[in-house]
């Protein structure tokens, strides 16, 4: 089970039907979640058949190399490198780990296994010294050698080595700002690529060796070189595309000249294009074996054999609060067609994708998912039919300690409640509000991270 206050989150309910959909909501997320393992998603993608590697139509034969080498970051990286350490038919030479979490014994206990704690969203030391440690070894090696990419959601920030000269402590104000102005995951990551020496394809560029990727997806659409800034895929971004995202968000104002300069300097060709020639990438594969859509398809079926399911929305975007508000519209329609059109006693409407949240300058504790959710729930004014689950894959939202929260009639007990929730909502403080009254979802680090799931339950009114 992932969910570690499933009692606290059933105390919740105050009748039968409450929580039996609360139940239900709980029930689903921990399915979800175990389906999303690396483990599950792997073994369905990847075939070590003899010594002959089989994925997604291809095949290719390993034992044409002479030596092996595992490069592991992101939210998934412990999980899925004991996959492939478990399935890989052949022995590595080196591995390298990098992980947000405490590394597993199992890692930290191989002498060819060389581990670091990366941090996120914001890069640490730790995070530079593994990209470092990255570039040296890809620069080393050979034709004769073939290296894995096992690379996941957080990756932007767990494996990360600033370039021209930016220091850490630089590169950290460029990452708040971009992470506190409301761009979106791929305006983002078009900004980290320029200014990175890893990411936008430039870990392939300085190579000459065979690489594999494996990845898992946490970004809308799913292009491999937007997830964890596409280290091993050639980019198509360029600077003036870096330019009209600091235009668009008066980062050039905002964050220290220094960013601004190196964007002019490149818009004026003096600074490098990631790289976009494909020769330079042509002893490279990138497969792409887990996404958002695999996890809704499979919600969907597992709770179809009871009620009516429908996905709303593969990739959900826009700014959280707004989201909430108009998926709580789409709700109250739905309960209202529910009545006159629909015998079972429960409905479910999912969704998925990736929300943004613009902080406030009083910005406290929360999350995009926590934040959808208490908009959620206030725009439909606690409706007695109506519940929602929205969560990060991954397990944490935003900088609380919390992967979402569930909502419903039971999260307004009175005005004053409402109330707080609201002044909560406008000051992205929406855990404050959760952790105090009920509603936060507690899984800690899950394992994998494939975006933001949504699960809306809608009830007939006779249930009640």
């Amino acid at each position: 089970m992932f969910i570690k206050n499933s009692e606290d989150l059933l105390k919740l309910a105050r009748n039968d039907t409450e929580k039996e959909v609360v139940n239900i909501l709980l029930s689903s997320i921990n399915d979800l979640l175990s389906f999303a393992q690396p483990s599950t998603i792997m073994s369905d993608s990847i075939v070590f058949d003899n010594k002959t590697l089989k994925v997604q139509g291809d095949s290719v034969d390993i034992s044409s190399y002479e030596n092996f080498y595992l490069i592991a970051f992101g939210k998934a990286s412990q999980t899925m490198s004991s996959w492939m350490i478990d399935n890989f038919p052949l022995s590595f030479s080196r591995i390298i780990l990098v992980s947000p979490d405490e590394t597993h014994s199992r890692f930290t206990s191989m002498p060819f296994c060389q581990t670091f704690r990366g941090g996120h969203p914001i890069p640490n030391e730790h995070s530079v010294l593994a990209a470092e440690e990255v570039l040296n070894l890809v620069q080393t090696l050979t034709k004769r050698d073939l290296c894995f990419f096992l690379i996941s959601g957080g990756g932007s920030a767990l494996l990360e080595s600033p370039d021209f000269n930016i220091s850490l402590q630089e590169y950290k104000l460029l990452q708040k700002g971009l992470l506190s102005c409301g761009a979106p995951i791929h305006e983002i990551n078009t900004i980290r690529k320029h200014f990175s020496k890893v990411k936008g394809g430039k870990l392939v560029s300085v190579s000459n060796t065979n690489i594999i990727s494996f990845i898992v997806s946490d970004v809308i659409g799913s292009d491999p070189s937007f997830i964890a800034s596409g280290p091993t895929v050639l980019d198509a971004t360029t600077w003036e595309d870096c330019k009209a995202i600091f235009q668009k968000y008066d980062l050039f104002h905002t964050l220290p000249e220094k960013f601004g300069q190196l964007i002019d300097q490149g818009v004026n060709g003096l600074l490098d294009e990631t790289p976009s020639d494909s020769s330079l990438f042509s002893t490279t594969l990138n497969y792409v074996i887990g996404d958002n859509v695999k996890l809704l398809d499979f919600i969907k079926e597992k709770l179809s054999s009871n009620y009516p399911v429908e996905i709303i929305n593969y990739e959900i975007s826009g700014e959280a609060r707004v989201i909430g508000d108009n998926l709580a519209r789409e709700a109250i329609h739905r309960y209202s067609e529910a009545q006159a059109h629909t015998e079972m006693p429960l409905s479910f409407l999912l969704f998925g994708g990736e929300t943004t949240v613009t902080l406030s300058p009083s910005a406290g504790i929360g999350g995009r998912n926590q934040e959808l959710a208490l908009s959620f729930v206030l725009s439909s004014n606690a409706h007695k039919s109506l519940f929602l689950a929205s969560f990060g894959t991954d397990g944490i939202d935003g900088n609380s300690k919390a992967a979402g929260a569930v909502v419903g009639p039971f999260t307004f007990t009175n005005e004053q409640v409402k109330n707080d929730a609201s002044k909560s909502l406008a000051s992205n403080d929406a855990n404050s509000f959760l952790e105090k009254y009920g509603g936060e979802i507690i899984t800690g680090y899950t394992g994998t991270n494939m975006m933001d799931i949504g699960i809306i339950c809608i009830v007939k009114e006779e249930q009640f």
